[in-house]
């Protein structure tokens, strides 16, 4: 027996979808910002009343060739509580995607490379720094590859509770586009067999 009535529902369900709505408009806005200042700009939000900002769909760094092909699978991150992974793990999702670059899941069929990240937090005079180390690993078994890096989270304290989705944003731009800088390197030279073969006759 239906209990709620249906003008009541359809309420509650467009209510719901203005809600979602928000959120993935500050997710964007965030992604935005993060973007700019990686590149060492300031960010100027743009000005939107009834619609929230498109997209940049042309980031300056994406993955290009045979990098564009690979399958990047997270493991779970080492280091951080579940709630700050979850939302990492969705800004990470969203920065490749934006970069030409797509996340499986860990163990996928698909999966041709596996990143493990390990993260800690110092603070200093500014606020909270995150340490993030990335080791990539392709399937070919060859010795994975470190990225490192830090972010401050200006006025923030030594603890994951204090971090706001404005750092992680700005993590999983400055992460994202080191690992597809590396793979578009990587891959995008020639392999040892290819080169000076001289052709039967």
């Amino acid at each position: 027996m239906n209990l709620v009535p249906l003008p009541f529902r359809a309420i509650l369900v467009a209510l719901l979808c203005l809600i979602l709505s928000a959120c993935l408009g500050t997710i964007e806005e965030n992604l935005d910002k993060a973007e700019t200042e990686a590149q060492g700009q300031v960010y100027d939000p743009p000005v939107t009343r009834e619609e929230i900002a498109p997209i940049d769909g042309a980031p300056t760094i994406r993955a290009s060739g045979l990098a564009s092909l690979a399958r990047l699978g997270f493991a779970p991150i080492d280091g951080i509580p579940p709630d700050i992974e979850s939302r990492l793990s969705e800004s990470l999702r969203r920065t490749a995607f934006r970069r030409n670059m797509f996340l499986v899941p860990n163990g996928d069929s698909t999966q041709s490379h596996l990143v493990r990240g390990y993260l800690s937090l110092a603070s200093n005079s500014l606020g909270a720094v995150i340490v993030y180390i990335w080791d990539i690993s392709a399937n070919n078994g060859s010795p994975p590859h470190r990225i490192s890096g830090q972010v401050l989270a200006p006025n923030a304290r030594a603890s994951w509770s204090s971090i706001d989705s404005e750092a992680l944003d700005i993590l999983a731009v400055q992460s994202m586009e080191a690992i597809i800088s590396w793979l578009n390197n990587q891959l995008g030279r020639p392999r040892p067999d290819d080169r000076n073969i001289v052709p039967f006759k």
